[in-house]
């Protein structure tokens, strides 16, 4: 989800559109505690199910970190309706725009922030050594503008859009020896770049220590980190 500076027309009801993702727009009152995500009718994969199930396993995912996930409810007028239907009230969190964790280094953070980075990056990273034995849910790190996953202006990190989190069963399927096709399996890829990089910029760890990592050879071949890093360093999130 792609945060925006309100705008300064209100839309009907007082309310701004505050936010949007490929499937969904969020508005927000000015001042208001909660904002209220609206879906499209053109996503055929998210029902009222999934986005419940979803979000109650990030909760449980990651309950040692508590407020990483902001509070939210669905309502949905009827059962069976379509998620276009719905309206899934969530806890707003104000984004601290100056402090996107692709701009910040672990020494430009203060120790409170540093360490809830550290707990993030180690409590995903744990998400994905599990996907070789159960099914397990990857938390969308994918937002080019890193407005997803950012400290709010309280200095408390947060996961904002709680929604499609990427599916392990690609990587789950892969039989002894094989690894990830990076160019069909795009998502999967961009999505272990990203940590990789979370990795480096954040736990110190270099190009050396993440392809002898068992949690990323099982799934890369040796080429496919030399092009995922080069992918990361023209992305500006040079892994070093």
């Amino acid at each position: 989800m792609t945060l925006l500076t309100p705008s300064p027309r209100p839309t009907r009801a007082r309310y701004e559109r505050v936010g949007f993702g490929n499937h969904s727009d969020v508005y927000r009152r000015p001042g208001s505690r909660w904002c209220v995500q609206v879906f499209r009718p053109d996503c055929p994969e998210l029902t009222p199910d999934k986005v419940r199930e979803e979000y109650a396993y990030l909760v449980r995912a990651y309950a040692a970190m508590p407020g990483l996930i902001p509070w939210q409810r669905l309502f949905v007028p009827c059962e069976g309706a379509h998620i276009c239907e719905a309206l899934l009230v969530k806890e707003w969190a104000e984004v601290d725009f100056s402090r996107p964790l692709n701009q910040v280094r672990g020494g430009d953070l203060d120790p409170a922030r540093l360490a809830q980075v550290e707990e993030f990056i180690l409590r995903t990273r744990s998400q994905l050594l599990h996907a070789r034995f159960e099914e397990t849910l990857l938390v969308d790190i994918l937002d080019p503008r890193w407005t997803n996953v950012a400290f709010d202006t309280a200095g408390r990190l947060r996961v904002l859009d709680t929604n499609r989190l990427v599916s392990t069963r690609a990587l789950r399927s892969l039989a002894a020896g094989e690894t990830l096709d990076i160019v069909r399996r795009r998502v999967h890829a961009k999505w272990m770049r990203r940590l990789m990089f979370l990795e480096s910029r954040f736990l110190g760890r270099g190009p050396g220590a993440l392809t002898a990592d068992p949690v990323y050879t099982r799934y890369l071949a040796p080429g496919d980190f030399e092009a995922l890093f080069s992918a990361s360093a023209e992305a500006g999130e040079p892994i070093e």
